[in-house]
């Protein structure tokens, strides 16, 4: 998703993903998406690292 975003603003594509009021566009998503993205790595990391203290 990250990627297609990206994608959209180097391109020029203009996407509204809410309403035209909020204009909320790849431009302003891509970074809430690249950090749930982080959050999801940092969250799995931490699950393997408490696995592997109880194994």
């Amino acid at each position: 998703m990250a990627g297609w975003l990206q994608d959209n603003i180097d391109s020029g594509t203009r996407i509204i993903f809410d309403n035209d009021e909020g204009n909320t566009g790849s431009a302003k998503l891509l970074p809430w998406i690249e950090q749930a993205l982080k959050d999801v790595r940092d969250l799995r990391h931490l699950q393997l690292l408490q696995q592997a203290r109880t194994d």
